[in-house]
């Protein structure tokens, strides 16, 4: 593969964090083009030529495999083109299926979560001030107004899901994976649990992503500024052992600094 894959991101985007982290783990070199929505879409669809269908973030466009228009297709496609020299298969063969469903259940998590923060920063203007992009800060009020105006056409462009999930059905998916993770066959070789086939893959990933929502995992959030949702925050010890699980993943398979990348494999 010639050339460096361009990832469209938004900055507090779950699904932007997937396909970070699936790119991250496989050691892939990209560049990221920041998104911001209203003004970003804009030009996103201007340069994908796309005027029909929902237009969301990330978007990667690579080098020879054309553009991918959701995290699970980038993470397939970091997946093929790993250049980690001890890399597991994330999407293992005979395993799609199970990895494909935690990461529709991680979704049902992320639509709430994605509602619930869009409700809180329309209610409170500090909160909002604060995940104002630096580049409208010096807009004053009119920065602010933008924002809102923002906020309002996501939770209009997003309505639908956010109608299809709900706080019961997001931790009804956070308990099964809590139980699932202390079930005895998620315990594998590395010594650490997996939801599926006990083995590291991308459902781990994805629900790992989905945990933020209950409490954010403090180096992300804190390069993210992503408020906690007071809603979950109820919730946060009966979930610790899901919350522990999720710190030691982000700790091991998204550090600050990937040494693992820079290592030869022999």
């Amino acid at each position: 593969m010639t050339g460096v894959p361009e990832l469209v991101s938004l900055r507090i985007s779950a699904w932007s964090l997937k396909a970070r982290f699936a790119l991250k783990y496989h050691c892939i070199k990209y560049r990221t083009t920041p998104y911001l929505p209203l003004f970003g879409e804009l030009k996103l669809r201007i340069r994908l030529w796309e005027w029909r269908r929902k237009l969301t973030v990330p978007v990667m466009f690579t080098p020879n495999d054309g553009v991918l228009m959701q995290s699970y297709d980038i993470a397939q496609w970091a997946d093929r083109h790993s250049a980690r020299p001890d890399a597991v298969r994330l999407f293992p063969e005979g395993k799609e299926a199970q990895v494909s469903s935690w990461n529709a259940k991680s979704d049902v998590v992320l639509f709430f979560g994605r509602s619930s923060l869009v409700e809180f920063l329309l209610s409170d203007p500090a909160a909002m001030r604060q995940q104002m992009p630096p580049g409208l800060r010096w807009l004053g009020p009119l920065g602010t107004a933008l924002m809102v105006a923002i906020a309002r056409r996501l939770r209009d462009k997003y309505r639908e899901e956010a109608n299809r999930t709900s706080l019961t059905k997001a931790l009804d998916v956070l308990r099964e994976a809590q139980a699932a993770l202390r079930a005895p066959g998620a315990l594998g070789p590395d010594g650490e649990r997996h939801l599926v086939g006990g083995a590291l893959t991308y459902a781990d990933m994805a629900m790992a992503v989905a945990v933020q929502t209950l409490k954010p995992f403090s180096p992300l959030s804190a390069a993210n500024a992503r408020p906690q949702l007071k809603v979950f925050q109820p919730y946060q010890e009966e979930f610790a052992d899901l919350i522990a699980w999720r710190d030691a993943l982000f700790t091991k398979y998204f550090p600050a600094d990937n040494e693992r990348c820079t290592k030869k494999s022999h």
